[in-house]
């Protein structure tokens, strides 16, 4: 039987033909008549704010007009979004989302009031209104904020820091991100762009790597100071809001981040804790990795490196998805036969284009409620667990697709969740399938260079952006204080598992400037272990016989956007994260999965 040929690039024509068609001018249109209507509807609150009856249907109101208008916003973003990921130079693109962001905020420029109300009401006078089957889709949300009522500010105050964030903090990531598009560097004779030479890191050929990687760190070097400013500028921002958000209590950085989290202090007091207990894991498979390259030590420029006699076959992209759908079918036939169906609608985006941006990622349009995967397929077997890892997204996307879109936001903390379970779930069925040692030995390699990332990398950036603000509170830090601060959280982590360190990281490293949330760093380590014990849980159950573990993996998955991860955990798999044990659980899989490379020869 052939093969059937999938489509590589975006099939979206259904939902706008065009950036340019009249649709999209008359949804914009629409949009931004509909914000001034619901505008002057909301100056009326104060009218019906005695009456009850009157209140309720008043908020209805304001939901299903606010819906209509966020759908429009949505669907427009993620059109511009896909579009300027396939041409990160279309300026059609560019006009486009910053429409949609600007209509965004006004959106919740003009809610404000709303929020202010629903936040501040008496809880007998709130519950009653939750009560009420559309106003109680966002009953999670609403409890959840809540708990920072004491921080909000008046609401002129609010809408005023909603309409200054656009190009004021926000502005502060965006110069980052023409940053990384500005640097040009010359690396083997040849000058490109900072995704192509860090592409290079992944050289088999150590002298590439380390010029690759000197390259890169010249073209920071030479960025240093508007870096400096960047960190500053944002933190700051935090940092103030945060001071006049907390007159009555204040909040620190961590305390914030876990509520955006959705997690309970404590927990990441005991996940950051097991971490440093089990850190010698990740320092071990370092080791590991030079014994096996043939390096006395590695070096920061040695992180990406393959293994050696690497499978150098090129997977074409419909055996990768036959590979993925197979190996998601072993646990689930729904879940393997939906990434077939992606494919076939033309829903992942794999062919390269000229300008495209790097990485991968997911996304979603919000009516229809479709799932997008972006990747630059090259045939690799990296690529293949990335797809798998962006179709877990997605996975997860699609069982929530008929949910209130405010039950199908989810915290970044249980977001990967689905996509680390989704690549064990291939990486499992390829060791188990691999014929060969050199392909047993790619894959113990990947979960190793795993261990590596998430024991000892990701907790150096969060001890490193633990001391940038708290250093922040104090005044400006400087470029030499952001190197010296990055050697220090390396040191603790690292050890002596590498021969030096990466003083420019927090410049190189782009997490840092994302001015939207702070503390982008803890949460995929909490993804990854957290995925791992939700799939250590499952496993077990489908080896003792039980017949509903796919069914108990999609229940727990669609409760993601409106519970607690700790909420979650109990009720989904009976166990406390804020506990040590769930997670020296999931580091026995991690220890396991390291001493499976040192036991696996290519």
């Amino acid at each position: 039987m052939q093969q059937r040929i999938y489509p590589q690039q975006w099939q979206n024509q259904h939902i706008y033909p065009a950036l340019d068609c009249p649709q999209v001018a008359a949804d914009l249109a629409l949009a931004r008549a509909s914000v001034d209507e619901l505008g002057l509807f909301i100056e009326g609150l104060g009218a019906v704010r005695a009456n009850a009856q009157a209140l309720q249907d008043f908020l209805r109101e304001v939901r299903l007009r606010a819906q209509r208008i966020r759908n429009i916003g949505w669907n427009l973003a993620v059109l511009a979004a896909c579009q300027g990921s396939q041409d990160a130079r279309d300026e059609l693109a560019k006009q486009l989302a910053s429409r949609a962001r600007a209509l965004n905020a006004d959106l919740f420029k003009i809610l404000a009031p709303v929020e202010d109300l629903m936040l501040a009401l008496p809880e007998a006078e709130f519950e009653q209104l939750m009560a009420d089957s559309l106003l109680g889709e966002e009953a999670y949300r609403l409890r959840h904020e809540r708990r920072l009522q004491d921080q909000r500010l008046p609401v002129e105050a609010e809408q005023l820091v909603i309409g200054l964030g656009t190009d004021g903090l926000h502005a502060w990531g965006n110069l980052y991100n023409d940053l990384v598009g500005k640097i040009r560097l010359v690396i083997d004779g040849r000058e490109m762009g900072l995704a192509e030479a860090s592409n290079l890191l992944s050289s088999p050929l150590r002298a590439l790597r380390r010029e690759a990687f000197d390259a890169i760190s010249a073209g920071w070097e030479g960025e240093q100071e508007t870096v400096a400013a960047i960190l500053n500028a944002i933190n700051g921002w935090r940092l103030e809001l945060s001071r006049q958000r907390g007159r009555s209590r204040q909040l620190d950085a961590l305390d914030l981040s876990c509520h955006q989290s959705h997690i309970e202090r404590a927990t990441l007091d005991t996940l950051m804790q097991e971490t440093w207990r089990a850190r010698g894991l990740g320092q071990r498979a370092l080791g590991l990795m030079a014994e096996r390259l043939g390096i006395e030590e590695l070096g920061p420029e040695d992180l990406f490196a393959p293994p050696p006699a690497a499978v150098s076959r090129e997977i074409p992209f419909e055996e990768a998805i036959e590979i993925i759908a197979e190996s998601f079918s072993r646990f689930d036939p729904e879940m393997g036969e939906f990434a077939r169906m992606m494919a076939e609608k033309g829903w992942i985006d794999a062919a390269p284009t000229p300008n495209r941006r790097t990485g991968a990622y997911c996304t979603k349009f919000a009516e229809p409620v479709e799932p997008r995967v972006f990747i630059t397929y090259a045939g690799t077997m990296d690529n293949v667990i990335t797809l798998a890892h962006e179709l877990g997204h997605a996975w997860h996307n699609w069982l929530i697709r008929d949910l209130p879109m405010s039950q199908r936001s989810y915290p970044m903390t249980l977001a990967e969740t689905a996509s680390i379970f989704a690549e064990t779930l291939v990486r499992s069925a390829l060791f188990e399938q691999a014929q060969t040692p050199e392909e047993q030995q790619a894959i113990a390699w990947a979960e190793a260079d795993g261990a590596a990332t998430f024991l000892v990398n990701i907790p150096a950036r969060f001890d490193f952006e633990r001391a940038l603000v708290a250093e922040r509170a104090a005044g400006y830090v400087s470029p030499a204080r952001l190197k010296a601060l990055t050697d220090e959280a390396w040191g603790r982590w690292y050890e002596q598992s590498l021969c030096r360190y990466h003083p420019l990281f927090w410049a190189a490293k782009a997490h840092f400037s994302i001015a939207g949330l702070g503390f982008y760093n803890y949460p995929y380590l909490f993804g990854y272990l957290f995925s791992l014990g939700v799939y250590q849980q499952l496993m077990h159950r489908q080896k003792a016989g039980e017949q509903n573990v796919a069914q108990a993996y999609r229940d727990l998955l669609r409760d993601t956007g409106r519970m607690s991860a700790e909420d979650l955990v109990a009720k989904h798999l009976g166990q406390d994260i804020r506990q040590s044990a769930f997670w020296q659980g999931s580091l026995a899989l991690v220890e396991a999965a390291v001493e499976r490379f040192a036991q696996t020869r290519g």
